[in-house]
């Protein structure tokens, strides 16, 4: 069967004519598209070459352009693209044209993009160079601003901050009335109270860690190096109460010294903060300094070798009696009085033990020792409760003396 031919109507919504209207569209997309392409490249290229960069600038022959540019681009706070061009200018203009003015800018430039240590450099080297400049004065002053940007927070190494309070000193010694003096008198102040917490932040973790030898160390140094500082008292009583801790923990051989140090820093802590609120806690260490420093002179004297127990105790002795006025508690001061009489005839006895230590005729200079303090002994404790063992040592040292003295006169006849 045939198909049968449907002919549309020739109109706009034909099929023909859709496919005539879509090719001249596109026949006249397809000649205007190489203008509009041309005309946008053009644009581009005209705005690439014709926009001023740093790139560019450098590339320049012209050292009035490059110079234009970089002040340009510098009074636009555009920084980054005039330090480049300032760094070169310099190097180019040296011995032949002035560039004090290009110099000041170039350091300024680094210290407004954040670059501190560069600026600080600089701002340095300027003053070194133009002394006489009428910017000398505000370019010293920038390099210590700049250290004191390179500050860091008290917990953090505080070079940057030593080297600020050093250039602001500079400061001072060239300009002691200048301009900026309220300014440095302040930022000398606001780093002298970084570096004092600093050093408080270091002496307390000292102290917390139980390193108390260093706490008192620091505590101490604190007062040396900041002598005006407002936590004076505070500083002060924790001198008191490390070096008490550092004392308790010291070797026997060590305690009796350090014990004294503790009483004598708490006097010099009364006499200056007699009023302080810190003055309770700290007399408790100074009374308790009174009673550990002679049982520790005792507790010393009792173990150390031999031929060193009279010396150790007679410091017990010194001890004791300096002290015992100031112990307050009467089983302590009982048993430090009791440790003197102990303390007298341990000595007659280190004597003795030390003699058995010896070969015959060697032992005659322990003897005669024995014999001296036991003698010393009696005469201070006649009723002592040591009295018999003392007795006995006695005896015998007088026995074997007579003995070698006997033998030897026997030799020479």
């Amino acid at each position: 069967m045939k198909q049968t031919e449907v002919n549309y109507p020739n109109t706009i919504y034909s099929q023909p004519a859709i496919y005539r209207l879509l090719l001249n569209q596109s026949k006249g997309i397809l000649r205007v598209l190489p203008a509009i392409t041309c005309g946008l490249l053009f644009v581009l290229l005209m705005g690439v070459t014709g926009c001023d960069t740093p790139e560019k600038a450098l590339k320049s022959t012209d050292i009035n352009y490059k110079k234009a540019k970089a002040i340009s681009w510098y009074n636009k706070k555009e920084y980054y693209k005039c330090i480049p061009l300032f760094e070169e200018l310099i190097g180019l203009m040296k011995g032949r044209q002035s560039t004090e003015d290009l110099y000041y800018m170039y350091a300024t430039a680094n210290y407004k993009q954040g670059d501190f240590m560069i600026s600080a450099y600089h701002f340095k080297n300027f003053y070194d160079l133009y002394p006489n400049s009428d910017k000398a004065e505000e370019c010293l002053f920038m390099y210590a601003k700049s250290y004191q940007r390179l500050s860091p927070k008290p917990d953090l190494d505080q070079t940057y901050t030593t080297k600020a309070l050093d250039a602001y000193q500079l400061f001072l010694n060239a300009y002691p009335n200048g301009k900026y003096i309220a300014e440095v008198n302040q930022a000398v102040s606001d780093m002298r109270k970084k570096l004092e917490k600093k050093a408080l932040n270091t002496a307390e973790l000292y102290y917390n860690t139980r390193n108390f030898k260093a706490a008192a160390t620091s505590y101490a140094n604190i007062l040396k190096t900041f002598p005006d500082i407002g936590e004076g008292e505070f500083v002060t009583s924790m001198v008191i109460k490390s070096n008490f801790e550092y004392a308790k923990n010291s070797i026997p051989s060590k305690k009796v010294d350090r014990f004294e140090h503790v009483i004598k820093s708490y006097g010099n802590f009364r006499d200056k903060f007699g009023a302080s609120k810190y003055l309770t806690e700290a007399q408790k260490f100074e009374h308790e300094a009174h009673y550990l420093a002679p049982l520790s002179a005792f507790e010393w004297a009792e173990v150390c070798a031999l031929d060193e127990r009279e010396n150790n105790f007679n410091i017990f002795f010194r001890e004791a009696k300096d002290n015992l006025p100031s112990i307050s508690e009467k089983n302590r001061n009982e048993e430090i009085t009791q440790m003197i009489e102990k303390g007298y005839f341990l000595i007659v006895k280190a004597h003795f033990q030390a003699s058995e230590e010896k070969k015959t005729i060697q032992k005659v200079p322990d003897f005669e020792k024995t014999v001296k303090t036991y003698y010393n002994f009696v005469d201070k404790f006649p009723k002592s409760r040591y009295y018999k063992e003392a007795e006995k040592m006695f005896n015998i040292s007088t026995e074997l003396l007579n003995k070698y003295k006997s033998d030897g006169q026997s030799k020479k006849n």
